[in-house]
């Protein structure tokens, strides 16, 4: 498939539609509610990554499909209204993260941590429950196809 320009929920009730199946098929195979599965097509919320990718092996397409129009079609949407992050912006996150990992209390945590760790694990713990969740289901599936591919 090349660029697509529909969004998401449209394109997963188009596939299902088109293979016959029902909600409560795809949702039962993702391991979710009916209910879950319809907010993914009216698009009120976004599949997580793991969804994604059982989504792309119950339909036998490429995952990088929905990876791309979930990522294209999130970042149009949160980053269109938004101005373009000034130098004293990076400056002043550069300083929450130091001021953080430098607290009394943190300093213990973040000892043992490389860079790139102090850096995932700051980030990680400013996002909410649900982009905390998405983050680690892509990177198990990340992990997952990896492995996958050493093994070929």
């Amino acid at each position: 498939m090349k660029k697509d320009k529909r969004p998401l929920n449209q394109y997963l009730k188009e596939l299902r539609k088109s293979c016959g199946y029902s909600q409560e098929f795809v949702a039962s195979h993702l391991n979710i509610t009916r209910q879950t599965y319809s907010h993914y097509e009216t698009g009120r919320i976004s599949p997580p990554v793991n969804s994604l990718y059982n989504l792309a092996r119950l339909y036998g397409v490429p995952a990088e499909e929905f990876l791309e129009l979930a990522v294209t079609y999130n970042i149009s949407m949160d980053f269109a209204t938004q101005p373009p992050v000034s130098d004293s912006a990076v400056s002043e996150d550069l300083s929450g993260f130091l001021d953080y990992i430098n607290a009394p209390e943190n300093i213990r945590k973040f000892k043992p941590l490389d860079r790139k760790e102090r850096m995932i694990l700051y980030y990680y713990q400013q996002l909410d429950a649900r982009d905390q969740q998405d983050i680690l289901s892509f990177m198990k599936v990340k992990c997952q196809n990896r492995s996958h591919d050493r093994k070929r």
